[in-house]
């Protein structure tokens, strides 16, 4: 990787999925994609406080996206770490290109307390 020392493309947040983890097939492997929620101080008329909304995509590839499906659900929340990348295509319909920015997660980490998971289909719960 000569050429990219003192680069870094890192980004890390704690929020909540606002929908179930989608899965779909891409070529030989899996993504998941994650719609997270964060929050931030905010003022507003008369400099009362409230809180503004962000959302951000995730996708989790292969293994780490299984888990996330099997673990996470809507209101989930989770740290995630991973990196920045633009996706670029061409609309189908229009023929303009397009593009996104998505953080392709390297580590999913589920917050909720234990007990308040979903249990995994085929698994029974203990108590």
């Amino acid at each position: 990787m000569e050429g990219f020392h003192g680069t870094v493309n890192r980004v890390e947040l704690i929020g909540r999925l606002g929908q179930e983890p989608e899965a779909r097939q891409v070529g030989t492997g899996q993504v998941v994609r994650l719609r997270i929620a964060t929050h931030y101080p905010q003022r507003t008329e008369g400099d009362q406080a409230a809180y503004g909304t962000e959302w951000f995509s995730v996708e989790a590839w292969d293994r780490l996206g299984e888990q996330c499906t099997e673990f996470l659900h809507a209101g989930s929340r989770v740290r995630v770490v991973g990196r920045l990348t633009t996706q670029s295509w061409e609309d189908g319909e229009t023929g303009e290109r397009r593009q996104r920015t998505v953080i392709r997660a390297t580590d999913v980490l589920f917050l909720d307390q234990a007990g308040s998971e979903r249990v995994p289909s085929g698994v029974e719960a203990n108590g």
